[in-house]
């Protein structure tokens, strides 16, 4: 099977998987320090496999917390993101049957002081042409908006990226700026710090909505500002429980 047919192979799962959308990304593009443990497990990254879910439906977004970690932990899953690594399972065994070695990285975002396989799910995916980065900090999808799940495989297969898209989502709009309820997003740029104090655990001033024990759906302001795709309805607090 050549680089073309297992490109092929994996981007069919875009709608037949539970990822809607598959695209490649160049692993060159991504530097040694951006790569760390990554490209050292096991030779050079040659390809990054991005798949990608749009959120149609606010369970989705629901985060959810082990009870062991819910005290301690920032670190919450979605549903969204559990359905996108099935699909990342699938994709890595297409890779390994073809005599390739593939690996799921964790995004950048999350443990940012250990960078060790990790990568930025939202680089990776502008550089697979599936968007372009938003002034929220976001991917915005030229059909679905911010209303994106990402996730990646790293792989040391050489298969053919795709191309950057020409679009320009946000020019002179500046919604999300306007709705971001903590001051995160501003003219002068981003504040990381202060938005993830806000879309942390629940609690007074932050903008985090409890719907179970465990399950809570962070800030969506700055998604529901933006003018491109179509949100879907609010879960109200309390929605999920028993």
């Amino acid at each position: 099977m050549n680089s073309r047919e297992l490109t092929d192979r994996i981007k069919s799962l875009a709608g037949a998987s539970t990822a809607d959308l598959v695209g490649i990304a160049p692993g060159d593009r991504f530097s040694a320090e951006e790569l760390g443990d990554l490209g050292r497990s096991f030779g050079p990254v040659r390809s990054i496999v991005v798949l990608a879910l749009h959120v149609v439906d606010p369970v989705q977004t629901v985060r959810f917390h082990s009870a062991q970690m819910y005290r301690n932990s920032p670190v919450a899953l979605s549903f969204g993101d559990a359905m996108l690594r099935d699909a990342c399972w699938r994709a890595g065994e297409m890779l390994r049957q073809a005599g390739f070695q593939a690996a799921i990285p964790r995004n950048l975002r999350y443990g940012r002081e250990d960078p060790l396989h990790k990568i930025s799910y939202k680089k990776a995916a502008v550089l697979a042409g599936l968007g372009a980065f938003g002034r929220s900090q976001l991917l915005i999808h030229p059909e679905w908006g911010p209303w994106v799940f990402l996730r990646t495989v790293v792989t040391d297969a050489p298969l053919p990226p795709g191309a950057q898209i020409a679009f320009s989502p946000c020019d002179d709009c500046g919604r999300c700026v306007a709705a971001c309820p903590s001051g995160a997003l501003s003219e002068a740029g981003f504040d990381r710090p202060l938005c993830e104090e806000a879309i942390g655990h629940a609690g007074p001033g932050t903008k985090v909505r409890r719907v179970s024990p465990y399950g809570q759906i962070n800030c969506e302001e700055c998604m529901r500002a933006c003018p491109v795709g179509i949100a879907p309805p609010r879960m109200q607090a309390g929605d999920g429980k028993a």
